[in-house]
């Protein structure tokens, strides 16, 4: 297991050919608890690969939106830049242009997205200070409570 490498002296910095780490990896298979592991084991979360991309990156990408808030409180920075100059935070906005697109999911399970998108945005702005939005957002939370519709979500 991961656990059991990392235990024997794995080093959780070390790259493939293509700079990719096991961060890199756990980050864009959505793997929440290997990627927490990792970074409890000195794994760097603003390590870029050969493309510029951090784990950050991959998660955004991918849309793992509970990594994201992993790497988030693991330090990752929301300002770096990919060899195309976007910042995740670029590839989250997709996340939600594609959720909107895609409401053909249950209310529960929009739901469901919006609040891991909403809990990532807050990570996000308390990264950046920006406290006074944190409370836009918690209202935002308590207008999702009352939601009936997947339109209204």
């Amino acid at each position: 297991s991961v656990q059991q490498l990392l235990e024997d002296g794995a080093d959780p910095c070390a790259a493939d050919d293509k700079g990719r780490t096991a961060l890199h990896f756990a980050s864009c298979n959505g793997n929440d608890h290997i990627v927490q592991l990792l970074l409890d084991h000195g794994a760097d979360p603003n390590q870029r690969d050969g493309l510029g991309n951090t784990p950050l990156h991959l998660a955004a990408c991918t849309n793992h939106v509970p990594v994201i808030t992993t790497l988030l409180r693991g330090g990752a920075r929301v300002d770096a830049l990919d060899r195309a100059g976007r910042t995740p935070l670029h590839l989250a906005k997709s996340k939600l242009n594609i959720l909107q697109e895609g409401l053909s999911h249950s209310l529960e399970a929009v739901r469901l997205e919006v609040k891991q998108i909403i809990q990532m945005l807050r990570e996000y702005l308390d990264r950046l200070g920006r406290h006074e939005q944190k409370e836009q957002l918690d209202d935002l939370c308590s207008k999702l409570q009352m939601t009936s519709t997947k339109e209204q979500v």
